[in-house]
């Protein structure tokens, strides 16, 4: 399953003590919502993969980018 975050900048986050659910604020409040602990740690994996991804090209041959 693929979770994806709404467009609008993240104003904050914080995780609840006693639920220990992640509570996102964004710039837009009409996003505002709550992740589970197993849907953040989606939402980590997939950002993780994408940014290697994208910098695969870099560690590969850095010679294009000096």
């Amino acid at each position: 399953m693929y979770i994806e975050l709404p467009k609008s900048p993240i104003r904050k986050i914080y995780k609840c003590g006693d639920c220990s659910n992640y509570h996102f604020k964004f710039f837009d409040p009409k996003h505002d919502r709550t992740y589970t602990p197993e849907e953040w740690e989606k939402i980590m994996i997939d950002g993780r993969e994408a940014l290697d991804k994208a910098l695969r090209l870099v560690r590969e041959d850095p010679k294009l980018f000096g």
